[in-house]
């Protein structure tokens, strides 16, 4: 049962676990799954509620029998205490005594109720972390609302910009935005003990607002928010996931696939077809607005007939042998039971529980060799480990000495993660949000970048006017001028380019080559999420960079993983998430495929995911002394954020499919307002919620219906509730109907569009939007963060950094590289901040 428990790095950690639900239980699932000691408080007879959610067994409910429960408490040990007791508080005193983290997710101001509180608990252990997860963060006008997954994405998501113009807004498949916060909460929580174990910080308090892990989300939001700021326009709703043509979602002889064959893919496109007269014809995509009836000509008469006489598999195998994006769009059947790639890697576990039986469960997020990640025991009965923790508490009050005294600070650094030093070969969106973290947190962020050769996906054309600009449906510019130097300004790049340096190289040359080599040899990480293929031809494999430094952290990201047969596949989120089930479980429930909206929340989750790994990967090098490579797949790690359908299967062979907005347990939906296109989002959870919604519409008459008399008629009777609230909201504010129903302890909240997100008192509160000066850019507020720590205020933001503008820092004060040779590789065209003419 404990084999390998050394090599975890994790192992010599405690958390009580005082969590319930998704989010909280997430985030020690994670610390427990590579090696914490986790002690999960629960109440006695019934537990953390997920118990109590399923899915079942046959849909019989059981409390040990939960699939949601099973798959996030794995590796914990559970107690069950009534915390209205002060005996029961006493123990969890004791409890974190020996704690290095505390996490709960109870709403504000009850930690303090029971004398569980941050500043109670620091000081019985001074270097405890205490990590609190809520809907909205511990302060702020919003700190006590009611939320649930539809509101958190509505208001803190880019919901407003989700789906088709002409019909409501669409929230994401599964609950991924709880998981988001929990990954996020472990994420800070990894920071904070990095802080104290290493820069001498001490204890602190860690404040987790699901959501602002959802305003600062790569999934959207960071780049609309600044967006808005650029230019002035609000995100809007243009249907499914179209980027020029063919990109999109296409039916195939047996079901969808997801493929980005256009605007850069255009000439791998007609090399695919093989129709090179397509080239200069007028189907080829305009840099500007797109001509749709030249779309629907070339869709309807090229491209729709040569998907659909293939097969999933065949249209994809075909585009992959032409580096074009693409996937399947798979079912969770598939994912579970039939895809390869998770086959040969050995992804999904099979987990023995006492009660509920063996079934299958998903995998690791992060890939080493070590085996970092290890189910060491199921998901605990309630209260099955009472008497095995009481012992302990006993032998620790037997030899207890006199409480410490807080001490005093020893804080040897400003932010947690100074004096660590990044290379930093990371392109589009999951790879830069990652190494932005890690930034923000202190640590030395180079980007290698060339002015020879621009990554797709990363910092928009090298040529741009404004006036291909003017013609765009969308454009990422300030004042949708692309200005001299377009690289530099555009909100795709810069929304997480921020807290970094930037050096240009051309690694193709040995020259350049021999200037990674240097940086290499001293920084603690390599950072990277190129497309297979990529480092081995520049010589950049683990094997070689740690012939260069023992010592080096390396961290490659792909879609599907170092190794399997899709290890190779091209694609982005988008076309990993619909190969491992995100697509199925998301979009219009009478629509097909097509109509699932464009959405990347596994770039989000993975670069998190990117974080903690480099925050594992430091600890076990002060341990070991040796550095290692680590393999993530954003696919497998996304899948984990889908976990209860994919344990429904498993459990009951019953596939998910999508619901819209709505839920297997409540009655939601998203309701227009008055105004342009303004939403408001409401969750009824509970039948007297719906009665006192009634009273409010001024139709008590419904409280009464027999239709809706209870939760389950709710349900059956949805489109009928849809109706009746829809007619109440037409004509409402949606601000004001939101602090309305919040104060009559209805869960609603308004689908932010940027105007509201920059106008909302609890964001101003919180200081979550912070003014920036940036050269080539002009001053604008930038989002920060997604988590606070007490002893880290947020860093004043370095501005999105502008190619090559650190080559003097980076040639003469990091490598000290001689004036000769800085101007020989400056005549060369190593280093510069402009692109090369030939470069587009």
């Amino acid at each position: 049962m404990t084999e390998h428990l050394e090599a975890q790095p994790l192992s010599d950690l405690r958390v009580v676990d005082l969590t319930h639900g998704i989010a909280g239980p997430y985030c020690t699932k994670l610390l427990a799954d590579f090696g914490a000691d986790v002690i999960k408080v629960e109440r006695p007879g019934s537990g953390d509620y997920a118990r109590a959610e399923g899915p079942f067994p046959q849909d019989v409910p059981h409390p040990e029998k939960s699939g949601l429960f099973l798959h996030l408490n794995t590796n914990k040990r559970s107690v069950t205490l009534d915390l209205k007791s002060q005996q029961a508080v006493e123990v969890v005193k004791e409890l974190v005594k020996s704690a290095d983290v505390l996490v709960e997710n109870f709403r504000p101001g009850v930690t303090a109720n029971l004398g569980l509180d941050y500043d109670t608990l620091s000081k019985i252990n001074p270097d405890l972390i205490m990590t609190s997860i809520s809907n909205f963060g511990q302060t702020g006008p919003y700190r006590d609302y009611l939320a649930s997954e539809l509101t958190l994405f509505g208001m803190g998501g880019r919901m407003h910009a989700s789906g088709f113009p002409e019909r409501y807004p669409l929230m994401l498949g599964g609950k991924h935005v709880q998981y988001q916060a929990g990954n996020n909460a472990a994420m800070a929580t990894m920071f904070a003990l990095h802080g104290r174990n290493y820069q001498g910080m001490g204890g602190q308090f860690v404040d987790i607002s699901i959501f602002e892990t959802q305003m600062a989300s790569i999934n959207g939001r960071m780049v609309g928010l600044l967006q808005y700021q650029y230019n002035g326009e609000i995100g809007q709703r243009l249907g499914g996931v179209r980027i020029g043509y063919p990109a999109g979602i296409y039916p195939c002889a047996d079901g969808y696939v997801n493929v980005t064959a256009g605007a850069m893919f255009w000439p791998r496109t007609v090399a695919l077809l093989g129709m090179p007269e397509l080239d200069g014809s007028k189907f080829a995509p305009p840099m500007g607005q797109l001509d749709l009836d030249a779309k629907q000509e070339f869709e309807e008469t090229i491209w729709l007939p040569w998907t659909l006489s293939r097969t999933k598999l065949e249209v994809v195998a075909d585009c992959q042998k032409f580096e074009i994006p693409s996937a399947g769009i798979n079912n969770i059947d598939d994912v579970v039971d039939h895809l390869p790639q998770l086959q040969e890697r050995g992804y999904f576990v099979e987990i023995d529980h006492p009660e509920a039986g063996k079934f299958r469960y998903t995998g690791r997020p992060i890939v080493t060799d070590g085996r970092w990640w290890q189910i060491r025991r199921p998901a605990p009965l309630l209260g099955q480990h009472n008497d095995e923790v009481a012992a302990e508490v006993e032998k620790s009050r037997a030899s207890a000495s006199p409480a410490p005294a807080a001490a005093p600070s020893e804080r040897k650094a400003k932010l947690p993660l100074e004096g660590i030093r990044i290379a930093d070969m990371t392109v589009v969106l999951a790879g830069p949000y990652s190494t932005m973290f890690l930034g923000d947190m202190g640590a030395e962020v180079i980007r290698v970048e060339s002015v020879n050769v621009k990554p797709i996906g990363s910092r928009g054309p090298a040529r741009a006017t404004k006036e291909e600009e003017a013609k765009r449906a969308i454009s990422t510019y300030p004042d949708r001028d692309p200005g001299p130097r377009p690289w530099n300004r555009s909100a795709n790049f810069n929304a997480h380019n921020r807290s970094k340096y930037s050096m240009t190289a051309d690694l193709h040359t040995p020259e350049g080559k021999d200037i990674m080599r240097r940086l290499i040899e001293i920084s603690d990480l390599f950072m990277e999420n190129n497309a297979m293929g990529s480092m081995e031809r520049l010589g950049l494999t683990y094997d070689v960079v740690s012939q260069w430094n023992p010592r080096i952290i390396m961290i490659s990201t792909t879609g599907f993983g170092r190794t399997g047969p899709w290890a190779g596949y091209r694609g982005f989120g988008m076309q990993f998430e619909a190969a491992y089930g995100h697509a199925s479980v998301m979009g219009y429930p009478d629509m097909d495929a097509e109509g699932v909206p464009a959405a990347v929340p596994s770039d989000a989750s993975t670069g998190v995911t990117m974080a903690i790994a480099a925050l594992m990967a430091l600890r076990h090098r002060e341990k070991t002394g040796r550095g290692m490579y680590i393999d993530i797949s954003l696919g497998e790690n996304f899948l984990p954020h889908l976990g209860e359908l994919v344990m429904d299967y498993t459990i009951n062979g019953r596939v998910a499919s999508t619901l819209g907005n709505r839920d297997y347990k409540l009655v939601q939906g998203a309701y227009r307002c008055a105004g342009n296109d303004e939403w408001i989002a409401i969750t009824i959870g509970k039948i007297e919620e719906w009665q006192t919604l009634c009273r409010l519409m001024g139709r008590d008459e419904l409280a009464g219906d027999e239709r809706f008399v209870d939760m389950e008629k709710l349900r059956a009777n949805h489109d009928d509730v849809d109706r009746a609230i829809s007619a109440w909201t037409v004509d409402k504010d949606p601000i004001q109907l939101f602090h309305l129903l919040q104060k009559e302890s209805i869960t609603a909240g308004p689908i932010m569009h940027e105007i509201h997100a920059f106008a909302d008192p609890h964001v101003k509160e919180r200081e979550f939007f912070q003014e920036v000066t940036a050269p080539e850019l002009g001053t604008h507020l930038n989002p920060t963060t997604t988590f606070k720590l007490s002893k880290v205020p947020f860093p004043k933001l370095k501005p999105p950094v502008r190619l090559g503008e650190d080559n003097d820092y980076v040639y003469r004060e990091v490598l000290k590289i001689s004036e000769e040779e800085y101007d020989k590789l400056k005549a060369l065209g190593q280093i510069g901040m402009d692109y090369a003419p030939h470069v587009t």
